[in-house]
């Protein structure tokens, strides 16, 4: 499993593959993680990644028509597909040859007719469930380079990455320390019909590459930094939509282990989820609850590396962890006391 994510205490979803198939799946609960069903997204399509406005509605994106070549997987084709029946079906609603076609690509649902999805640096939305998709990317395409989005409802959306003519793929430093990149925040209040640069987001060199952005409502949300030079992290708070923002905190890893998102339930309690990647480190799942000036990490013999998190509340929520023997499975693991103590959901 790659992803979890859970609309209410009973009705949850989680994404990955099973045995030797790479076809992406969703599993399914309506019992809190007590048992579980399992369906294919789509035949062929891997790397899925999946947003859910309900314990019904939902939406997966990811690319599809892959062939083994010299070892390389090489997909040809990006696929938005609809759920109206928790994951049990799912029709084709966006599709595009795309020889790039891979894991860079987000989609959130707002709710049962709005949703937004990143592919690289394209983003859509659509406002009628699916029957038609529009472009809503930001304005001077040959600079500007989103990451992540967050859109805390159907008009006001938050995207950070880079902006210049020089800037390297995501997680790379340019090759001269004055290349024309640095890293940016954009914000939209119609949708994504029209975008502005943040004037006073945080002023961050190219070497810096946005790692998550993550707004709980209009106005108050955190952008993660990281430096592949020097493994460090910046995560920085907004509590007036974008106006201002303020250094929390320099203490998070940055590379190795590797930040996998932003899991904040409100403006002062949030979840960070460290993945180790190809290792040999410890992730591990850190906790704030004062808004991101400090964290501590929780401690479970589990808790090796998180690849996903995502939580109700302050108290309730699900993570994706790597078995500890068995680095190519892993555990979906629930918590009902902040982290305290963890009960193990994996489907069987």
């Amino acid at each position: 499993m790659t992803r979890v994510q859970f609309v209410d205490s009973e009705h949850g979803f989680a994404a990955g593959t099973a045995e030797e198939d790479a076809t992406s799946r969703l599993w399914r609960t309506a019992d809190g993680g007590r048992t579980w069903a399992s369906f294919p997204i789509e035949e062929g399509m891997r790397e899925a990644t999946f947003s859910f406005a309900d314990e019904k509605n939902g939406w997966a994106i990811g690319p599809s028509e892959c062939n083994q070549a010299g070892g390389d997987v090489l997909c040809g084709r990006m696929t938005i597909l609809r759920t109206e029946d928790g994951g049990r079906s799912w029709r084709g609603q966006w599709t595009v040859a795309d020889p790039r076609a891979g894991g860079d690509a987000e989609i959130q649902a707002v709710d049962r007719d709005t949703a937004f999805v990143r592919v690289r640096s394209a983003i859509g939305k659509t406002t009628d469930g699916g029957k038609t998709w529009l472009d809503a990317s930001i304005e001077n395409a040959e600079e500007a380079a989103p990451y992540h989005i967050s859109f805390a409802d159907a008009a006001t959306g938050y995207a950070v990455g880079r902006l210049g003519t020089e800037c390297p793929d995501p997680g790379l430093v340019p090759s001269d320390f004055d290349a024309d990149c640095r890293a940016a925040v954009w914000k939209t209040k119609d949708g994504g019909r029209s975008w502005t640069l943040q004037r006073r987001a945080p002023k961050l060199g190219g070497e810096w590459t946005p790692a998550a952005v993550q707004f709980v409502d209009a106005g108050k949300g955190f952008a993660l930094f990281v430096n592949p030079e020097t493994r460090g992290s910046l995560l920085y708070a907004t509590d007036n939509g974008g106006v201002r923002w303020k250094l929390r905190s320099d203490k998070l890893p940055g590379i190795r282990p590797y930040p996998a998102k932003l899991a904040f339930v409100s403006p002062r309690v949030g979840y960070v989820p460290l993945r180790t990647g190809a290792g040999p480190v410890e992730g591990g799942l850190m906790k704030t609850t004062d808004g991101g000036s400090t964290f501590v990490k929780l401690e479970d013999p589990r808790l090796v590396s998180v690849e996903d998190a995502d939580f109700l509340d302050p108290q309730t929520g699900w993570i994706v962890a790597m078995t500890p023997d068995r680095p190519g499975s892993t555990l979906l693991l629930g918590t009902k006391d902040g982290g305290a103590s963890w009960t193990d959901f994996t489907p069987r």
